[in-house]
């Protein structure tokens, strides 16, 4: 049919939580599940496709397309039909402003622990309080940003929840893991929309993904982190 979007496929690896997200959207926006595994890669191929050699990329019939958000943004204008921008100017560039929040001063410093939590780093030389001290500014910043009612800003799901709900699933674990305290504490809103984002048909899809591929990763790099105390824990009561 002519109002088809074009075929596309996704190029990555399950444990990036861009990645997922990108992954998510796709489901969420019907374009489908699928993908093809890939990691990181420097040759010329890869770099053809992806110009810092990193993940996710989406193959589309005119070439490679590289960055979770830019990826997102095509999404959008191939498969408006379900939306994950709201269709108002300001309320999309609020989800936007949540997404780079997310990215920049959520996800961006707990980056800087995940050598300790997932690849067999040294503990000691993780710079946790200045990377928690950022993500603390984070969350006061999406308390102002986010209502959560239900979802992160409004009552449909938007790249927002996308964003902070796959950096959290990593976020929570470098939180326990170095601090022993979970970003949820104190924050029964936030925990209420975990829970619901987590009830999602493509939230299920992407995170049995997810589980396998982080059981593999963690045996590659020796880490030191015990997934199956984290579930026992976080979901007793679930």
């Amino acid at each position: 049919m002519a109002n088809d979007p074009p075929s596309v496929r996704l190029h990555g690896y399950p444990v990036s939580n861009w990645f997922n997200f990108v992954r998510a959207a796709m489901i969420e926006k019907g374009l489908g599940g699928d993908f093809v595994p890939a990691r990181m890669a420097r040759d010329p191929a890869f770099l053809a496709n992806s110009a810092m050699g990193k993940i996710p990329w989406l193959e589309t019939p005119h070439g490679g397309l590289a960055e979770s958000v830019p990826i997102l943004e095509y999404l959008e204008d191939i498969a408006p039909e379900r939306p994950l921008l709201p269709p108002d100017p300001y309320e999309r560039a609020k989800v936007r402003q949540i997404v780079n929040v997310v990215q920049l001063y959520i996800e961006a410093p707990m980056r800087e622990l995940y050598p300790a939590v997932f690849m067999g780093g040294d503990r000691e030389e993780a710079p946790v309080a200045s990377s928690l001290d950022m993500v603390g500014r984070a969350f006061t910043a999406l308390d102002q940003l986010c209502g959560f009612a239900p979802f992160a800003r409004g009552n449909a799901l938007t790249a927002a929840d996308l964003a902070l709900f796959y950096t959290l699933e990593l976020g929570e674990r470098v939180s326990r893991h170095m601090t022993g305290r979970s970003l949820f504490e104190g924050r029964p809103q936030l925990a209420e929309w975990d829970k619901m984002v987590r009830s999602r048909e493509s939230t299920g899809i992407v995170l049995t993904d997810f589980a396998s591929a982080f059981a593999d990763y963690r045996a590659e790099k020796g880490a030191a982190w015990d997934e199956a105390r984290y579930q026992k824990e976080r979901f007793a009561h679930a």
